[in-house]
Order: structure tokens, then C-alpha cells, then sequence
């Protein structure tokens, strides 16, 4: 039965509350790894913003989304020539780009981690405004299980978590990723990806999100809340990534990282044949191999879809098309601005036919 109001989350939803659009990633990350030299105990974060922005410059890539595509294909173009038998060069490459990603990943946590203190005492008025209106006021936990919204958010940062959390009145250290709350399809009892609540909300982070860190422990990926973000006074320093008093492991994925997955790594989980630490999860909100995903299952329940400060990025444009075609209802598109909207939509309608008659954009601004 096709009853559910889908919201599909973008950037341009927190870029008003200091985080950066796509376009604007790297200024602002190389400002940032300034801001970072001044303080103390960042010496290892430090080098992860200014190894993430020299690569950036190198590649002249326009977002961090672009820049691990283009670490990839350039290790690739480097082992053609070594032919298809593996060799200590081989793995040295492939080291190589796991270690440029990985600093990729933790200079992007510690850059959306660094904002959300400011971004809280703003108030987060737009997502307030935002779940008022899926939630029709009703902060008892009972509406979770009436509501038909359901959301699924691109965005690796944790605002809408952090309004959620406030609008809900929870304990900040909560497990609010959980069935009860969230419904993320996460149980950190057990550290595993688990089956979502279909008969109540739920919010599914469709690239995983700042805070959750994944690792392999007896062969499996164990997901975990980092436990420094319980304490509202946390600091972002060497010591929230690698702290003191953990031993790390001689095996490199039994060492916890950050579990954001850029768009080349999700496109690369779906078509199976790979082991990275967070494919399961992947696999869990978007299919592996013709089998559908949780966020499939949503779409194809949607009477109506509303897109929200998403600007279709060709980056990652694919994967939301194909998306939205498992559907036939009607797509709404709310950007920061009436003129956003209207551009987005001209511009799928143009490119995409059969969209036409479904796109309709909003006019306030989120």
C-alpha cells in the first residue's frame, strides 16, 4: 500500500546552520586545518585536513565526493602497467589508497563534528520547523508509530539527529539509532546492522554519518557510537580518533574508522565482489545485487516524495535517479531558495523525460 511521505535529505539543509556546501568544501576544510594549528593535541588531525586539502588542489577536485573517485582511478591508471599478477607494488598502491581515503574520512568527521556546538545554539529552527511538520507537533513517542513520513538523509553530518534528539527531549547519551527512536537499522547492543521497524518512522543515512565508527572484530564489521560525543563538552583533537588508552591493532581493520561512505565506495559496495568494513551496511540501506535495500522498499511505498536541499551532484546523480524510478508518485523539490528549486527541476525534466510530469518544485525555502 503506497501511504508514505518519503523526505530525501541534502547539504544545502544544514548550510545555514555553518556547514559547507559541496562546492565549498575545500576552502572551507583548508580554513579549518589553519584553525587546527592553533590548537592543542590536533597534530595527527591536522595532517589528515592537510594531506585531504593538498589532494584536493592536486586533483583540482570540487568536493570531497570527487576527490576519493579520483584517488581511485589514479591508483588504477598506476597498476595497469604491472599487469594482473600481484605484486609488492600492488599492495603498496592499494595502501596507499586506503590511507588517502581514511584521512579523507576523518578530516570530514572532525570538520562536521568541530560545527555542531555552534550549530546547536542556533537552534536549529529549519529542522525544528522540519519535524513540527512530520510529527504534526506531537513529541510523544507514540506519534513514531502513527506517522507515515519516513526520511532518508544524504547529509554525513548529525543536525537532523541533534534536533530529533532535542524535539524528543532524550538524554544526549542515548541510543537514539536504535528501533525504538531512529529506527536506523543499527543496534549498537550487539554492534550490528539489524532489520528496520516498518510500522513506524524511521531515518535511514543513506552515506552513514559522523559519530558511528565501524571495525572488524572475529571477521565481522562491529559498529559502534564513538562514547566521547555522550559528553556535551567534547573536544575534536588526536584524542576523539585515537585515543590514549586504546592499544591499536597490527591488523589495520580491526582498527576502528569513521563510517561515511563516499559515493564511489557505495556504488562499488552495491555491485558486490568487494570486503571493505562498511559494505554490509551499505548493502543493508541500498540492495546488493538485485536484492532491494531498505531505502528501495520506502520508495516504492511513497505516495509522495520530497526532496530537500539535495542539488543532484553528477557525482552521485545515478544512484538517486535510479532511486526515484522505482516510483511512480509525485516529487516534490525544496531547496534554499524558490530559484534553487526551479533550477533543479528544469534541469531533470530536461535530462530525464519521464520525470516531467511528476517534478514539482516548492517555493519556500527549508
Amino acid at each position: 500500500m503506497k501511504d508514505k511521505i518519503v523526505y530525501i535529505l541534502g547539504a544545502g539543509c544544514s548550510a545555514n546552520y555553518g556547514y559547507p556546501l559541496a562546492k565549498d568544501f575545500r576552502v572551507v576544510l583548508k580554513e579549518y586545518g589553519e584553525v587546527l594549528s592553533q590548537k592543542h593535541n590536533c597534530e595527527r588531525l591536522k595532517q589528515c585536513v592537510t594531506d585531504t586539502v593538498n589532494l584536493m588542489k592536486r586533483y583540482q577536485s570540487p568536493t570531497i565526493d570527487r576527490l576519493v573517485l579520483q584517488i581511485v582511478e589514479e591508483k588504477e591508471h598506476q597498476k595497469r602497467p604491472l599487469g594482473f599478477i600481484a605484486t609488492q607494488k600492488h599492495f603498496d598502491l592499494d595502501a596507499l589508497e586506503q590511507r588517502q581515503i581514511l584521512a579523507a574520512k576523518i578530516a570530514t568527521v572532525a570538520l562536521f563534528l568541530e560545527r555542531e556546538g555552534k550549530a546547536r545554539k542556533t537552534g536549529l529552527q529549519g529542522y525544528r520547523d522540519f519535524l513540527n511538520i512530520i510529527f504534526e507537533g506531537n513529541r510523544n513517542q507514540s506519534v513514531l508509530k502513527s506517522t507515515t513520513s519516513r526520511v532518508l538523509s544524504f547529509n554525513y553530518e548529525r543536525l537532523f539527529e541533534l534536533a530529533f534528539a532535542d524535539f524528543f527531549r532524550l538524554n544526549s547519551n542515548m541510543d537514539c539509532y536504535g528501533q525504538v527512536w531512529l529506527n536506523s537499522g543499527l543496534n549498537f547492543l550487539h554492534g550490528q546492522t539489524t532489520a528496520i521497524d516498518s510500522d513506524q518512522f524511521c531515518f535511514l543515512k543513506l552515506h552513514g554519518t559522523a559519530g558511528i565508527w565501524v571495525a572488524e572484530q572475529y571477521g565481522q564489521s562491529i559498529y559502534g557510537l564513538n562514547p566521547a560525543l555522550n559528553n556535551a563538552d567534547y573536544h575534536v583533537d588526536d584524542n576523539l580518533f585515537w585515543p590514549a588508552n586504546r592499544n591499536p591493532s597490527s591488523f589495520r581493520r580491526e582498527n576502528p574508522e569513521p563510517l561515511i561512505v563516499f559515493p564511489f565506495e557505495k556504488d562499488r559496495a552495491r555491485s558486490g565482489g568487494t570486503s571493505f568494513l562498511f559494505d554490509n551496511y551499505i548493502r543493508t540501506i541500498w540492495g546488493h545485487r538485485g536484492q532491494p535495500g531498505y531505502a528501495e522498499n520506502l520508495i516504492q511505498a511513497a505516495k509522495q516524495i520530497w526532496v530537500i536541499g539535495y542539488s543532484f551532484d553528477p557525482n552521485d546523480r545515478k544512484a538517486m535517479i535510479e532511486l526515484l524510478r522505482k516510483s511512480d508518485c509525485e516529487i516534490i523539490v525544496q531547496n534554499r531558495t524558490k530559484e534553487g528549486a526551479e533550477v533543479v527541476c528544469e534541469e531533470l525534466k530536461l535530462r530525464y523525460g519521464d520525470f516531467v510530469p511528476r517534478l514539482k518544485p516548492f517555493g519556500k525555502p527549508f
